[in-house]
């Protein structure tokens, strides 16, 4: 009977000493509010709305574990999934954890993960999109940035000082041939003091016509005081069955802090479209955020937006359904981090 009790008692110990090494974290974003929109369809119909994934911050909600294996190593886990606002359902059709599911191992050499993750160049562009992903369906960076995800993904980050290194090989799981459907990234980014500046290559293969999209990034941020500037350009050359399609994005933006509370932000972007076929964007944002906390903010922006020739498709966004060649748009919400 002793020998037993003593053999849970050590057996206690090291589950304890095994749950102090491993944690597992509930984080997410609720974003809600109105927003207005002029030339919403066809008929040139204004729209007020709620419902959405996220006006300011993509509305969130996600599970990050992590377990020491001694040694410096570690095993690590994340699964994020989006939701609508307004109606409370998923913003992804029969997926649940469509934003992330990855797990991986990291250490003083990097992280190497796998499964469903942001791609290179979204984290690269992090970096200097004046809005840094906010208003995320109205700001073109997203647009810009390759594909936001990537399923059945293997990336490697590394941090060593002031660098951080990245490179990701998306398996397109094509039976005979590896190469179709997938995609390959490598990039980084450089930040000490005030500067930051980033740059990313990507190349992405059609699982169906084995075509190829060639990608790259530059970009940079500087802060001054309580003003920060940042620039980015985007060039992508899609091969079609006629000829290239050429994308090209330019942006500049300025974050200025008013108070610790308040923050302005203002950007330009810039979308040209050429080759088969060709089309221009124009999109000029002034938005502003207060701090209630560390975690509230109430957020107002403005936007208009000019399409020309292939830009005015569905696709460019806003609800542009219309083909109409110009939108503008009020924002007003609160959003709260937990």
């Amino acid at each position: 009977m002793k020998k037993s009790l003593l053999a849970l008692a050590v057996l206690g110990a090291f589950a304890g000493a095994a749950q102090a090494q491993s944690s597992v974290s509930i984080y997410g974003s609720f974003d809600a509010g109105v927003r207005h929109q002029t030339n919403f369809d066809a008929a040139g119909g204004s729209r007020l709305s709620m419902g959405s994934t996220g006006t300011f911050n993509s509305n969130r909600i996600g599970f990050k574990g992590v377990e020491d294996l001694g040694g410096g190593l570690n095993a690590h886990f994340t699964l994020e999934s989006g939701f609508n606002s307004g109606t409370g359902a998923l913003d992804a059709a029969n997926t649940l954890f469509n934003r992330t599911a990855a797990v991986g191992l990291g250490g003083a050499w990097g992280s190497l993960d796998f499964g469903r993750q942001y791609t290179v160049p979204f984290k690269t562009i992090a970096s200097y999109d004046p809005f840094g992903y906010k208003y995320p369906g109205i700001a073109d960076a997203v647009r810009a940035s390759a594909g936001t995800r990537y399923n059945n993904d293997i990336q490697y980050i590394g941090t060593f000082g002031p660098v951080t290194v990245r490179a990701e090989w998306a398996l397109g799981e094509v039976a005979g041939d590896t190469g179709r459907g997938s995609a390959k990234s490598i990039g980084g980014t450089y930040a000490a003091g005030p500067l930051s500046v980033g740059a990313a290559v990507n190349q992405r293969t059609d699982a169906v016509t084995d075509l190829d999209t060639d990608y790259w990034t530059v970009g940079a941020g500087y802060k001054f005081g309580p003003a920060r500037v940042s620039a980015g350009y985007v060039n992508q050359e899609a091969e079609t069955a006629a000829a290239d399609l050429k994308t090209r994005w330019t942006w500049i933006g300025l974050n200025y802090a008013i108070t610790p509370a308040v923050e302005v932000t203002g950007a330009f972007y810039k979308t040209k479209i050429s080759g088969a076929a060709t089309g221009d964007k124009d999109n000029f944002m002034l938005a502003a955020t207060y701090a209630l906390s560390k975690r509230t903010n109430l957020y107002a922006g403005f936007d208009t937006a000019k399409y020309d020739g292939a830009a005015r498709v569905p696709a460019a966004g806003l609800g542009n359904t219309g083909g109409l060649s110009r939108q503008r748009g009020i924002s007003l919400g609160v959003n709260h981090l937990f």
